[in-house]
């Protein structure tokens, strides 16, 4: 790892700091990030789940009170992170940031996943924007949002809803109890036979 860093004022005084640095990491690993293991037990990707890293560098500036991320970019083989923004000295986080997949990891995607990442400047790579923000010790993002979509929940729910529906029926059929069959109301009861009536005779 490399760190190289200029900084001026006083460090009791985050108000007084000024600066600019670099961070600089080959052949690293991230591990148990919570949501790269969410987004590879989605995606079924198994390099999310841990990604062994090619290449991690950040390019930031010092200002009072505040880190700008000029650069953040976090390399696999088939997958890169990149952000910038501003962390608070504070903890508040805003990052405007982007996954990036190439062909082979966009391939294993479902469908209505892959539509989601779009043909970037960058040769053989698609990507998706989202943004980071909360702290440091909570973040959050709206990446799941942008990647899951309408079309997915709607698959998931004719997956797992359907199929939940279709076992409510059968159970329905075999627990419903006979119910003897209503009279129709067009039906006539059968009516007697009429007996002849008597003819009277004359008298001579």
């Amino acid at each position: 790892m490399c760190w190289p860093i200029e900084a001026s004022g006083k460090t009791a005084d985050p108000d007084a700091l000024f600066g600019k640095g670099a961070i600089f990491l080959r052949d690293g690993r991230v591990q148990q990030y919570s949501l790269l293991v969410l987004l590879g037990q989605i995606l079924q990707i198994e390099e999310l789940r841990e990604l062994h890293l090619e290449q991690a560098q950040a390019k930031y500036h010092v200002n009072p009170g505040l880190v700008t991320i000029d650069e953040l970019i976090l390399r696999s083989p088939n997958i890169r992170l990149s952000a910038s923004g501003t962390v608070a000295f504070s903890g508040k986080l805003k990052l405007d940031s982007q996954l990036a997949i190439n062909e082979r990891i966009r391939g294993q995607l479902f469908k209505a996943i892959r539509q989601n990442f779009q043909p970037i400047n960058e040769p053989g790579y698609f990507a998706l924007d989202f943004q980071v923000g909360g702290s440091i010790d909570r973040p959050s993002t709206n990446l799941m949002d942008k990647l899951v979509g309408r079309d997915l929940s709607s698959m998931i729910n004719s997956l797992f809803g359907g199929a939940k529906t279709e076992r409510s029926k059968t159970k329905k059929k075999h627990t419903e109890p006979l119910t003897p069959q209503a009279a129709s109301p067009s039906a006539v009861p059968e009516e007697a036979p009429q007996q002849p009536a008597a003819t009277p005779v004359s008298s001579p």
